[in-house]
Formats: structure tokens, C-alpha cells, sequence
């Protein structure tokens, strides 16, 4: 009887594993499948993912607003949110790991699909878990502000594409930002009416409520943390 050959997994000019196959990594590593940090309703989540082309415009406002729709029936909060140049900031809300997988599932794909480009997603979306008051104030404020970090600080404006006109008190927020930073006060008025959930988890409440007086306000736009 012939000896059954083994695969060759490994070796060779076709198939198989080998070094250097596969399709590249193309920015940061984003969110890990093997580790994920733990999601539990108490603690907010920052989140951004970042794509190939730009996407600060009217429409792509309206469709990220269409995906945070798609991401919410799937049990994902999104509390915040900022549309920059080739990224998306936001802050959002989850009972679990689970409910957070579903609703930025639905989220991504919405929102990649919706821009007709092609695979325009640049790897994963990036998770960190907020587990403090101080991180917590620190992200909603970079969050909030993004807009002003690019362009180096040169005044501050309630940006049009982001969640800062939703906000109950959010032109006051925008107005102690300014102040404590010594900005010129700019109002963008592009936005639309949209609804966005108030928050349950005590950091995020906390911290927007601190973010109303001019001494909860932190000085510059660094990583929040």
C-alpha cells in the first residue's frame, strides 16, 4: 500500500502558509481579535476608525447619521460623535463586548457601503475603554474638539460635524473652551435636528455636567489620556 503524502503547508511556490503572504496591514493595529479591553454599561467607550478618502462633508454627515441609526438598533448607544477629515471620532455606550461588536458592525459597514468608494475602511476601528472621571471629561472634550486640535488651536467654533450642538449645554461648553483657552468664538451652522441618547453611565453625566463651569474645562487638546 502507497504512503499517504502529507500536505505542505508551509513550502512552496502555490498555497499554503508562507512568509510574507496575505494581504498587508495597512495603518495601526485597531482593535485586536484575540484581547479586547472588557465593556460593561459603567464604563463608556472612546472609539475611532480612520478611511482613505475624505469624508468631512454634508453628505457624509447625513450618512454617518443614517450608521449611528443602524448602530443604535443593535443596542449601541452613541453618545458623541466628530466627523473630521478621514477619520470619525465617538463616544458611546454598551451593556457588553457583544452589543458593542453588533452595533459597530452595523455602524462600519453602513457607512463604508454608503460611500460607494470600495474597501475605503483603514483596518479596524481603535477601542479604549474610559474607566475614570478624569479620562472620561478629558475624551468627551477631545471628542468635542477635535476639529479645533487641526487646526492648531486657532479659534474655537461649535463644529457642524460633530455632536457638540446637540449637547443640552453644549454652546456653553464650546464658550468655556474658548475662554479657557483664550479663542476667538467661531459658530458653524450647518447642522440638522438629530436625536442622540442621554447618557446612563455615571462617568459620562459627571463629566459633561463638569464640562459646563470654566473650571472643568482642561487646557490644550493632548491625547486624552
Amino acid at each position: 500500500m502507497r504512503k499517504q503524502q502529507e500536505l505542505n503547508l508551509y513550502k512552496g511556490a502555490r498555497g499554503g502558509r508562507r512568509p510574507g503572504a496575505g494581504r498587508k496591514r495597512l495603518h495601526s493595529r485597531g482593535v485586536s481579535h484575540l484581547k479586547r479591553e472588557v465593556v460593561t454599561k459603567r464604563t463608556p467607550q472612546h472609539i475611532n476608525f480612520k478611511f482613505q478618502c475624505r469624508i468631512r462633508n454634508k453628505d457624509c454627515l447625513k450618512l454617518l447619521k443614517r450608521s449611528i441609526e443602524n448602530a443604535q438598533k443593535m443596542g449601541l448607544k452613541v453618545i458623541h460623535f466628530s466627523l473630521q477629515s478621514n477619520h470619525v471620532h465617538l463616544i458611546t455606550e454598551a451593556d457588553n463586548n457583544e452589543t458593542l461588536t453588533r452595533g459597530m458592525r452595523a455602524l462600519t459597514i453602513t457607512f463604508s457601503k454608503g460611500l460607494k468608494k470600495g474597501r475605503v475602511q483603514l483596518e479596524r476601528y481603535h477601542l479604549h475603554v474610559l474607566k475614570t472621571l478624569r479620562e472620561t471629561k478629558h475624551a468627551i472634550q477631545y471628542v468635542l474638539f477635535n476639529q479645533q486640535k487641526h487646526d492648531h488651536k486657532k479659534f474655537s467654533q461649535v463644529d457642524g460635524y460633530s455632536s457638540a450642538l446637540y449637547l443640552k449645554d453644549g454652546l456653553k461648553i464650546v464658550r468655556n473652551f474658548a475662554k479657557k483657552n483664550k479663542l476667538t468664538l467661531k459658530i458653524e451652522k450647518i447642522w440638522e435636528e438629530f436625536v442622540l441618547p442621554q447618557p446612563s453611565a455615571f462617568l459620562l453625566s459627571k463629566s459633561l455636567r463638569d464640562l459646563t463651569t470654566p473650571s472643568g474645562i482642561n487646557d490644550g487638546l493632548g491625547k486624552p489620556y
